[in-house]
């Protein structure tokens, strides 16, 4: 076995290395396909990068054509339709190669793509049938007569990888067979991935192939160039509402109850936990699940978009089902907490997931606005109010114009199609935007209000010791005490009037400069016993009372800076800002694209803002 890693291991030296193409021929017919089966997984491995290399190398150089030897190996292993380590090293080669081309700037990719795929695609749609049953398997390792469910894991991994790279060909190029369509088509059976008795990273792998799938972006992180247009795939609109269709009826059959989530995210996918200091939840999973549901609900609302209300999809109930899944991984919303700060929650550490799925969420709000459907329902109550997801978006970026300006500016989010069509929602929904940040302020104080309250105890005693020491120091200052045991008048300073039982003057109020601080200080003094009565008094009147102090105090301050203070004001200050950094940008001739259209709306939202 030494000597055989040492042949390969010169082999790949070799294909690293700038020789005559004979030399690696040579040493792929007599050294690497025979061990391309072994049933050492590190040797199988490293012979399989070998192979692909070499693969890719004929297909590039040999009129398209790759070697005759390698295909027929692969193709009587994908036939066994088991899983085993010489299947896992032919799925790896052929990931390998169908990617080296994709990845390639010839001009040829569909021709070697559409010669490739015709060859090995009866054999991938019987193997995917196969490793995916229409019917949910009670113990996977029985239904592949295997002892161990390592070797399915494995096996499931690299077909997960393969059936990716061959999305991102459909999508890419237009290349369309039936192996291609499977995941779309047979989703279902795709979907009882969740219920095998695998490790957790190959049910994450499944998860992130469908968010990537239904977002159109397989094959974004490795493939070479723009997307490009190809031959017309005239099936790929209604494949889309098929899987969205599989992933709503799994949903409702109690799908999120089988989606595993970690508490902590895993090192390269594997079984070991990160350290306790971690976010305690699997983020990207959670964002795989949101994204999967959100992008279903998206098409499935474009496909009953034309058939009438009778076929409508009830987002709602969909949204309610996904609160409850996250808040039980994890994703847990402050008490008090807006309900649709949940996609902040969620999505705020990645920033192209939480505009698609902002986005998609409002493409729902508007399908229902034009069905009138869910009217006398507060969106808000399921955490549906693209209002509100407009708003706590800009508070979760400090309200940061630069920010936005990025977004805009930047081609991996889709924020400038979000941007737009929110900023016509705005104009025409001026006031439901106002309601929803009211909403939001009146969340948040009840939100601070409540974190105050389990403050109160430690306040209370520190409160009470300080006002002991208050109460005997005046008495060393000779308070009288009235008849009935209230407080007297207190000896008052000289030019000062003092009326019975209150509390002396601290500043003289004929000074304008101290009266300021002499209304802070009655004030501080007052809301100290307020919170020292705070378990005598009815906790509806004290809220009331907090809310309209602080009501008053937003008004005056309003009324000097109406943009400085009030949730709606920040929200246009930063548009605003945002405006006028585009308009220099654009006069200098710095801006990437015309935004003649983005700077009216922003003007007619100004405009709004200002009557």
């Amino acid at each position: 076995m030494d000597d055989d890693y040492r042949s390969v291991k010169e082999l790949f030296q070799v294909l690293q290395s700038d020789v005559p193409p004979s030399t690696s021929s040579q040493k792929f017919a007599t050294v690497v396909l025979p061990f391309l089966g072994s049933q050492d997984r590190l040797l199988s491995h490293l012979v399989a990068k070998c192979v692909s290399s070499c693969v890719i190398y004929d297909i590039h150089n040999s009129q398209k054509k790759c070697s005759s030897i390698w295909r027929e190996m692969c193709l009587e292993t994908f036939q066994r339709s088991y899983p085993c380590i010489a299947l896992d090293a032919c799925l790896w080669s052929l990931t390998a190669v169908i990617k080296g081309v994709l990845r390639g700037d010839h001009e040829c990719k569909n021709d070697i793509l559409l010669k490739l795929l015709a060859d090995f695609d009866p054999s991938l749609s019987g193997l995917y049938s196969k490793l995916f049953p229409q019917e949910k398997p009670k113990l996977s390792n029985v239904v592949f007569g295997l002892e161990s469910d390592e070797l399915l894991g494995t096996t499931l991994c690299s077909f997960t990888d393969l059936l990716e790279v061959l999305i991102a060909a459909r999508i890419r190029l237009g290349i369309c067979f039936s192996i291609q369509r499977l995941l779309f088509v047979e989703s279902s059976a795709f979907l009882h991935v969740m219920e095998y008795q695998v490790v957790y990273a190959v049910k994450k792998q499944a998860m992130l192939l469908l968010k990537r799938s239904l977002l159109q972006k397989a094959g974004e992180d490795w493939a070479s160039g723009e997307m490009q247009s190809g031959r017309a795939d005239s099936s790929l609109s209604g494949d889309m509402c098929a899987l969205a269709d599989s992933v709503l009826q799994g949903v409702n059959s109690g799908l999120l109850q089988c989606v595993p989530v970690m508490p902590h995210a895993s090192f390269f996918g594997g079984s070991c936990e990160t350290s306790a200091t971690g976010s305690g939840k699997d983020d990207v999973m959670l964002r795989a699940v949101s994204l999967i549901l959100l992008k279903s609900l998206g098409y499935k609302s474009q496909s009953v978009t034309s058939r009438g209300v009778e076929h409508s999809v009830d987002t709602q109930w969909y949204l309610t089902e996904l609160l409850p899944f996250l808040k039980l991984h994890g994703t847990q919303l402050p008490q008090g907490c807006h309900h649709c700060s949940w996609m902040s929650l969620v999505f705020r550490e990645q920033d192209d997931d939480m505009i698609e799925a902002a986005n998609t969420l409002l493409s729902l709000s508007l399908f229902q606005r034009s069905l009138k459907l869910n009217t006398n329902v507060d969106p808000c109550s399921w955490g549906g109010n693209p209002h509100c997801h407009f708003a706590l978006l800009l508070k979760s970026v400090s309200f940061d114009h630069t920010v936005l300006l990025d977004f805009l500016i930047s081609s991996e989010t889709c924020f400038l199609e979000y941007c737009v069509r929110y900023l016509k929602l705005l104009h025409d929904d001026w006031w439901g935007f106002n309601r929803s940040c009211q909403s939001i302020e009146e969340r948040d104080s009840e939100a601070q209000w409540v974190a105050s309250l389990r403050r109160s105890k430690t306040e209370n005693e520190s409160i009470s010791s300080h006002y002991v020491s208050a109460v005997s120091h005046a008495s060393k200052a000779e308070i009288t005490v009235n008849p009935v045991g209230t407080l007297g008048s207190l000896p008052s300073p000289q030019g000062s009037k003092v009326l019975p039982n209150c509390l002396p003057r601290l500043v003289d109020y004929e000074s304008s400069e101290d009266s300021e601080e002499e209304e802070q200080s009655i004030l501080d003094f007052q809301t100290s016993k307020n919170t020292d009565t705070a378990e005598m008094e009815p906790v509806s009147e004290r809220k009331g009372e907090q809310i309209h102090s602080r009501s008053f105090h937003n008004v005056i301050k309003a009324q000097t800076n109406p943009h400085s203070e009030c949730l709606s004001g920040k929200v246009m200050s930063c548009l605003m800002e945002l405006r006028a950094v585009i308009i220099r940008l654009h006069k200098s001739n710095l801006f990437p694209y015309n935004p003649t259209s983005l700077l009216k709306l922003l003007s007619n939202i100004e405009d709004k803002s200002r009557n």
